[in-house]
């Protein structure tokens, strides 16, 4: 266990008394009153050696004098110190919004411009809001009508109509208006469209099945070849109520002549046999989660090597720029004891590698929170793609913001041993602040390219192609300009106390080391006197 400055004041006065205890022995060595001793020393020698005592008595009465500090000493002390800590924490700020820039270049501005390229609009996962704005994920999802009208279809549809030909009159009723029809005016017509069945869950199932509902005749209806084509694959109603395209300003219901009393009837008909192919809630949740794995999976891989080659990347962009700027400061061999330029250099970039190589647990970490992040952020845009279509960038500022999120959560709910529930609280109030900066910048980067891509256009057109990489060279370095002020403004504001903590704790920390080095210059000046002193008896002796 470490001594008490009380314990070494108690050793240092031990000695002292040891001393004096010495200097007592020598009395039977001073010089008699009448002038002279058995050994014939003179009162000189006498008086030499009281005058020594009495010197060493007020030395050590000097010592032995208490020490008064006032508080306005104390204070003007502890402000030293505090400023000092301030001035240290400049110095990080500083050195947080270089490598702010450096991660953003290297990081969701970089690598994140590489993945995003893939990014598509509504995500990876088609869903039944997405297929009805005719978005979708694949083209496997796409509406394809030869997959509901194949040879089952024309065969149904054959039969259907040649049971529609009524026996005596050879003429065909049309089903919606209830007029007669010669046998090549009708056409046989999908009440509820294939097209809005497909969007509404048909992308999910396999070709047998959309053959299945294309097919059924319980979805048929004989009208008038050209109310058919004019209704394409709107849905009945929907087509009913809108304006006819020959330019009367009437609605099909009127241009055609439906009647309600048949058309109604015939809407039911038709949801009744689109509700029983449709895929149900357990074909939908089997869909969803085959795509989310599969595409989750994709993701996964994709955004946990963006963070672990970012993080390297980093690394290796830091230690270039420390060994660059040591180099401008000491000169190319600096302390890397080369005596040739090549050396030197083959040196410093030796201890590049290994800074980037003392990495690799963070890599692999690294990687693991961004396939977590990938995975997870790819089932959110999914979900939230079930109520509305999100453009590329809003993917990609989930995607990051996912990111954020996780590692906030993980700091707060699984704090690193040694991190008290503030400072985990207080770490991810900055990495969320960090994410959403980061999330802005993004929003940020497509108007920032549009201005530069103008720019470029006007007056420099040979840098035109450049515009989309230097936008988002210029946002990366604002955002992690932003980045880095923000976390230093929380951290000024200190929500959680952790600043004052932190100060307290260096303040504490440079009073320990300032007393340790006044016991030590105490301990020497000690031992000076006493080896001093020594010599001053012996020879007195």
């Amino acid at each position: 266990m470490k001594p008490s400055r009380a314990e070494l004041h108690r050793k240092q006065k031990a000695r002292l008394d040891t001393l004096r205890e010495h200097r007592a022995g020598i009395a039977s060595y001073r010089v008699p009153t009448d002038g002279t001793d058995s050994t014939g020393t003179s009162h000189a020698a006498h008086a030499i050696l009281d005058e020594m005592l009495e010197e060493h008595a007020a030395e050590m009465a000097a010592w032995n004098a208490p020490v008064g500090v006032s508080n306005r000493e104390t204070r003007a002390l502890l402000a030293q110190l505090r400023t000092r800590w301030d001035s240290e924490r400049m110095d990080a700020l500083l050195g947080d919004c270089r490598n702010a820039v450096l991660r953003g270049i290297a990081g969701p501005f970089g690598l994140g411009q590489v993945l995003a390229a893939a990014d598509k609009a509504g995500g990876n996962v088609t869903t039944v809001h997405n297929a009805k704005e005719g978005v979708y994920a694949r083209s496997e999802d796409e509406f394809k009508r030869e997959e509901y009208a194949g040879q089952a279809y024309k065969t149904a549809r054959g039969t259907y109509r040649d049971a529609s030909i009524h026996p005596d009159s050879q003429m065909i009723v049309d089903e919606y208006s209830g007029e007669l029809l010669d046998y090549s005016q009708a056409d046989c017509d999908h009440i509820y469209s294939v097209n809005q069945y497909h969007n509404e869950g048909g992308f999910m199932q396999d070709k047998g099945k959309k053959e299945a509902f294309g097919a059924d005749p319980d979805n048929f209806a004989m009208t008038a070849n050209g109310a058919n084509r004019s209704k394409q694959q709107k849905a009945l109603d929907q087509w009913r109520d809108s304006q006819a395209t020959d330019g009367s300003g009437r609605n099909n219901k009127e241009r055609y002549g439906l009647d309600d009393r048949r058309v109604k009837p015939a809407i039911g008909r038709g949801q009744r046999a689109a509700s029983q192919h449709a895929p149900g809630l357990g074909d939908k949740a089997a869909y969803y989660g085959e795509r989310a794995v599969a595409t989750g999976t994709g993701q996964a891989g994709k955004m946990g090597l963006q963070q672990a080659v970012g993080l390297l990347l980093t690394e290796f962009l830091t230690a270039s720029f420390d060994e660059v700027l040591d180099a401008y400061r000491k000169g190319l061999r600096g302390d890397t004891g080369s005596a040739g330029f090549f050396d030197a250099l083959r040196k410093r970039l030796g201890r590049i590698v290994k800074r980037v190589a003392a990495k690799w647990q963070d890599t692999l970490a690294a990687f693991k929170d961004g396939a977590i992040s990938g995975f997870l952020s790819n089932l959110a845009t999914m979900l939230i793609n079930m109520l509305v279509t999100t453009g590329k960038r809003v993917v990609r500022v989930i995607r990051e913001g996912m990111m954020a999120i996780l590692s906030a959560l993980k700091l707060a709910l699984f704090p690193p041993k040694g991190m008290t529930r503030a400072q985990a609280g207080d770490a991810a109030l900055k990495l969320l602040a960090t994410g959403l900066t980061t999330s802005l910048g993004i929003m940020a980067e497509e108007v920032a390219e549009k201005a530069i891509t103008a720019l470029f256009a006007t007056h420099l057109p040979p840098l035109a192609p450049l515009a989309g990489p230097v936008a988002a060279v210029l946002v990366a370095t604002m955002t992690g300009l932003s980045s880095a002020l923000l976390v230093y403004a929380i951290e000024r504001l200190d929500l959680f106390g952790v600043r004052r903590q932190r100060e307290h704790g260096a303040v504490l920390a440079e009073l320990d080391l300032a007393i340790a080095d006044g016991d030590r210059r105490i301990d020497a000046m000690v031992d000076s006197v006493l080896d001093d002193e020594h010599l001053r008896l012996l020879g007195a002796v």
